[in-house]
């Protein structure tokens, strides 16, 4: 087996990698391949990493390699995990329009060597936000459907710790699944909430959720001042816990953007995605999870079921209502990303 992560010298790209190199996904004579950046400390860090990771995982026999060349962005996986500079600061959400088009100009410079690799690539698995921009211009690159994203997975395991806190029980007991866009227009598809295989009564559910798009918009606007405004003036645990008021789905979207703030990034919960997608990509039964990926509703994350065969949408695992919402929120991400696109090639 053979997978790369392109982007490992960064934040989240060392703790994915270093998840990879200590999972059981790799074995002895697998190779992990780090690739990093010549311009910057990147070009440094993957070197010194791959010294790291041959001493640390010397018993398991893989065989860890470094590189500046993207044009080794191929194998059994390859992460996607390389970004434009997005320092730690809660302004942060301010600036998603401008890491995007960063992004943007960064992925599609990545484009023609991905292209030229598409026979020796068999997955992808990005971790690079926009999310769905990822996912949309390497699945037009390699012509392949075989191009996945972690935010829909990240954001279900989100949903479900919050929900967990406000019911009183552990997040193992629960299903809870999210997607729509990685970002803000996020849903949460309440119709798959489980707790110990059954579903939440309506009264549990009427009193958790927000009762349309448009009070979670404003709940979430409400939270960011409250969270900005303690953040600079009691600190982190403080805004942490000036959230707890606020409905499961707000907090679900704004804490993210507060581990972020710390500094701390969120390459933890990524790498356990990453980990989990690649599992399922390598299992003969098809397994359950979310994941953005192309639909027929767009480039979105729904449920998908993926196996080492192929990625399948889930939409029939949603409401009629949710279905309804996930189709207009993928027509207004794909018109997005048409923008997008169109701006920074003109």
């Amino acid at each position: 087996m053979r997978v790369a992560v392109l982007g490992a010298g960064a934040d989240v790209g060392r703790v994915i990698s270093f998840a990879l190199a200590q999972s059981d996904l790799l074995t002895e004579g697998d190779e992990l391949v780090l690739i990093g950046r010549r311009e910057g400390k990147s070009a440094f860090v993957v070197r010194g990493m791959a010294e790291d990771f041959s001493e640390a995982f010397a018993d398991k026999r893989l065989r860890i390699v470094p590189s500046l060349d993207p044009n080794d962005a191929w194998g059994d996986a390859v992460i996607v995990v390389a970004s434009a500079p997005d320092p730690a600061h809660f302004t942060r959400l301010f600036h998603r329009e401008r890491l995007a088009e960063d992004n943007c100009h960064l992925l599609l410079r990545l484009m023609p060597t991905l292209r030229q690799n598409r026979d020796r690539i068999s997955w992808v698995i990005a971790v690079t936000n926009p999310n769905e921009l990822a996912v949309w211009l390497i699945s037009e690159a390699l012509q392949s459907e075989r191009v996945i994203a972690t935010g829909a997975l990240v954001d279900s395991w989100r949903f479900r710790l919050e929900l967990a806190r406000d019911l009183n029980t552990e997040p193992h007991r629960l299903q809870a699944w999210a997607g729509g866009e990685h970002g803000p227009a996020m849903l949460f598809f309440w119709s798959t909430v489980r707790v110990d295989g059954e579903p939440l009564p309506t009264e549990v559910i009427g009193r958790l959720r927000c009762p349309s798009r448009s009070e979670l918009e404003r709940k979430k606007a409400e939270a960011f001042a409250v969270a900005e405004k303690v953040l600079g003036t009691e600190g982190l645990d403080a805004a942490y816990r000036a959230l707890r008021p606020f409905p499961p789905e707000v907090r679900t979207i704004v804490k993210s953007y507060l581990t972020h703030t710390s500094g701390a990034k969120t390459g933890g919960i990524a790498a356990q995605a990453v980990l989990h997608l690649l599992r399922a990509t390598r299992s003969e039964t098809p397994m359950l999870l979310c994941a953005q990926c192309v639909s027929p509703f767009g480039t979105i994350g729904l449920p998908v079921a993926i196996n080492r065969f192929g990625v399948t949408p889930r939409p029939d695992l949603l409401s009629d209502d949710e279905r309804q919402t996930l189709q207009q929120v993928g027509a207004e991400v794909s018109e997005k990303l048409r923008r997008l696109r169109e701006s920074v090639t003109r």
